[in-house]
């Protein structure tokens, strides 16, 4: 009965209870946002496998037989061609059709070279070149006095070519006049003054050849070449010499070994105030060579003749003297590309006549002596040098060489005249002789070039080779910009000589010099250059020949305009 009693009160109670709740919320108002909606979610449920699980115990076992037979295989393919590369050519340069240079220079010194010619063609070629030097200048000799030192050289070249198949011919005509003034005599000489016609010394060289050679694909095909000449040659009106000469060469590969041979045969006949009989001279040269790049040897020998006058006006009838030179080269390669060795033993004639001589010693005397010189007999040359490169822009040779001869040609000073002409003059003996030479590209712009000689004489009867130096040397420098700027300067030097003028034991020293050439072209364009040219710039004053001072300091400049 009490629990019914409380729980009725409690029923009676909740009426107001909520009474007063709302008069509370009347008083009291709030409210509740909800910024997530309403999701209900349900628990995972883990579902059991029904299906029973069953494990087989029973294996099969399964046996496999299999065989092959070898054989190739061939696939099976298809050659397709390729097409050339087309190769575009390089664009020719622009050819003209020649060029005029010409200059003027102190020591009233004009020059001029004009040069003309076809342009390019597959049939030949034909042209013109000639060229004039001349000087009216005086200079002053050792006594102090000032004499016409002038000269004149004029040349005129006329050649054509004609291309055939496998073969070619070269035409020429070469037309040389040359004028000298021996100004130089003895300094002691007093009251001597002569005349410019005196003194003068005029050459005529003319020489007309003709050669008719072929160009074999390899050694195996015949190799000839075949050329005829002439030269008339003239000192003054009273000397003549004429001289027709025939040269051939040819060779083969035989058997492996390149077999070959030089012929030459020379004949001159005199004319004028001359009243000997003509000279023969006849060389022959058969050798046999073989090699390959790492070697090479050649085998051969030299005979020559030379039949002629004997000079002697005592004597009557022809001498004829006959020589015979080995001719052997052994060369192997050391280094690839950087060291050769080469060792060579053979010997010559060297052809002493009147147009060789004159180009060496222009002052020689007027008179038959010069038609009659000796030819120089090299009985035996022995020689060794190598060769090579330190790297693609610089190669170097450097070499000895000992030779025996008999009747070597010298000059001296005439004995009955004032000494300003020169005489020949023979000896016997040997020379040994010392060489180098290098070329160094520093860079694209400069090339630097030297070569040096040292001669040791030992003669039978002089005591000194007659103005011949103990030593030569040259060092050049070389610039080009862009083939633009083009500037070259060089070193001359010479050792001591010795000249001899009235009698061998008359003597004198002409001392080492040194010696400084300067040229310098600007290219304006193509067809127009302008150049300069300072020669003989010397530390001291030094002497071409005794009794000959050369000109001190000459400078010439001109111009060079292509047409």
């Amino acid at each position: 009965m009490r629990k019914v009693s409380i729980i009725t009160a409690l029923l009676l109670l909740i009426p107001m209870f909520v009474s007063g709740q709302e008069n509370k919320e009347d008083a009291i108002k709030r409210s509740v946002t909800l910024y997530n909606p309403y999701k209900p979610t349900l628990q995972d449920a883990t579902k059991r496998t029904s299906f029973p699980v069953m494990d087989d115990t029973t294996k099969i076992r399964e046996d496999f037989k299999y065989s092959f037979t070898p054989g190739d295989f061939t696939p099976v393919y298809e050659v397709s061609p390729i097409k050339p590369a087309t190769l575009s050519p390089d664009p020719l340069q622009k050819l003209y059709k020649g060029y005029v240079n010409m200059g003027l220079g102190n020591y009233i010194s004009p020059f001029i070279e004009v040069s003309v010619s076809n342009l390019r063609s597959k049939n030949g070629a034909i042209g013109i070149y000639t060229r004039s030097y001349a000087s009216a200048g005086k200079i002053n000799l050792a006594n102090s006095k000032r004499v016409f030192a002038g000269f004149m050289d004029n040349q005129a070249i006329l050649y054509g070519k004609k291309y055939f198949r496998k073969s070619r011919l070269d035409t020429d005509i070469d037309l040389r006049q040359m004028s000298r003034y021996a100004y130089g005599y003895d300094p002691v000489e007093v009251g001597y003054d002569a005349t410019k016609k005196s003194i003068r010394s005029l050459t005529f060289d003319v020489t007309g050849r003709a050669r008719y050679f072929n160009v074999p694909r390899d050694s195996s095909h015949l190799k000839y070449d075949i050329a005829f000449k002439y030269n008339y040659f003239s000192r003054g009106d009273t000397a003549v010499q004429n001289n027709p000469g025939i040269e051939l060469k040819g060779g083969k590969e035989v058997e492996g070994f390149y077999v070959g041979t030089n012929f030459n045969w020379d004949i001159y006949f005199f004319g004028g105030d001359l009243t000997y009989g003509p000279r023969n001279l006849l060389a022959f040269n058969p050798y046999i060579s073989k090699g390959t790049e790492a070697w090479r040897f050649k085998f051969g020998f030299d005979f020559a003749v030379d039949a002629k006058d004997d000079p002697n006006p005592l004597a009557s009838g022809k001498t004829s003297h006959a020589y015979f030179y080995p001719d052997l080269e052994f060369s192997f390669l050391v280094v690839p590309r950087f060291l050769r060795f080469r060792m060579t033993l053979d010997g010559d004639l060297q052809n002493n006549q009147a147009r060789n001589a004159i180009y060496m010693n222009p002052f020689l005397m007027h008179s038959d002596t010069l038609f009659t010189l000796r030819n120089t007999d090299n009985k035996l040359r022995l020689s060794a040098d190598v060769e090579g490169s330190f790297n693609a822009d610089a190669t170097y040779n450097l070499g000895v060489s000992y030779t025996l001869f008999n009747d070597m040609l010298m000059f001296r000073n005439d004995t009955l005249g004032v000494g300003n002409f020169f005489l020949p003059a023979y000896d016997d003996g040997e020379v040994l002789r010392f060489h180098g030479e290098t070329t160094i590209a520093v860079n694209k712009h400069i090339k630097l070039t030297s070569v040096a000689d040292y001669y040791k004489y030992s003669l039978t009867n002089f005591k000194h080779p007659w103005n011949k130096p103990e030593w030569d040397a040259t060092a050049q420098i070389d610039y080009n910009l862009r083939d633009k700027i083009l500037a070259t300067v060089a070193l001359n030097a010479m050792g001591d000589r010795y000249a001899m003028t009235k009698a061998p034991e008359d003597e004198v020293k002409l001392p080492a010099h040194v010696n400084m050439n300067i040229g310098l072209e600007y290219r304006y364009t193509k067809a127009l250059s302008l150049w300069a040219k300072i020669n003989n710039i010397s530390w001291n004053r030094y002497y071409d020949w005794n009794y000959y001072p050369t000109h001190n300091f000459m400078i010439i400049g001109g111009f060079t305009y292509s047409l």
